[in-house]
């Protein structure tokens, strides 16, 4: 009878542990929601053709209060017109290549061209590096798509959100940027699709 009573003892004790901790641990999920997601691309054209989910894509949550939103919008004012400025030159060193008369003259043309495109990809990539490094910087979670294009953020307070992916289709000028707003339920799940529909061109 004594044994009886010792194992009971435990097992009343062991319950008040466990309801203790349980109850501690309750208020840190209440409220929190989450944000699920699949990522997706195609080829130029309709979606419904030659999609292809995208693996192993970086994903970024961004707090989405407006602060990233107005830097980025800063960086592209700053950023966007002379690389606009300097496809015009492009265009123009390709007029003249094509137009030009005489090898000496072909020769000339075709180097002023080569240098111009430098100088365009150079101000691109600077531009897009600085876009890279402002996202990556406000970042509050980070995540990979796995090998069907999906992806979670779990444990977030309400509110407004922004998911930052980018992936180009190699061997093609299909290139993907994602800027996309989201708000957060409480105690909820979100479901979000980033395909060609929802990306935006960062130029713009």
């Amino acid at each position: 009878m004594k044994l009886s009573w010792n194992r009971i003892f435990l097992l009343v004790v062991g319950l008040a542990l466990y309801g203790a901790l349980f109850l501690s641990s309750a208020p840190a999920a209440e409220g929190q929601g989450s944000i699920r997601g699949v990522l997706y691309v195609s080829y130029p054209g309709d979606l419904s053709f030659d999609v292809m989910f995208g693996a192993d894509v970086d994903v970024l949550l961004i707090n989405g209060d407006g602060t990233v939103e107005k830097d980025f919008e800063s960086l592209k004012q700053q950023r966007v017109p002379p690389i606009r400025a300097q496809e015009n030159a492009v265009t123009k060193a390709i007029g003249e290549a094509r137009s030009a008369t005489g090898a000496e003259k072909a020769k000339e043309k075709r180097e002023t061209l080569k240098r111009e495109n430098e100088k365009l990809e150079k101000l691109r990539s600077e531009y897009e590096r600085e876009v890279t490094g402002l996202l990556a910087k406000t970042a509050i979670q980070k995540t990979k798509t796995d090998k069907k294009g999906n992806f979670k953020f779990a444990g977030l307070s309400p509110g407004r959100y922004l998911l930052h992916a980018r992936y180009e289709l190699r061997g093609t000028e299909s290139k993907y940027f994602w800027f996309h707003a989201v708000d957060a339920k409480p105690e909820g799940e979100v479901e979000v699709t980033l395909n060609k529909s929802t990306a935006i061109h960062p130029y713009d």
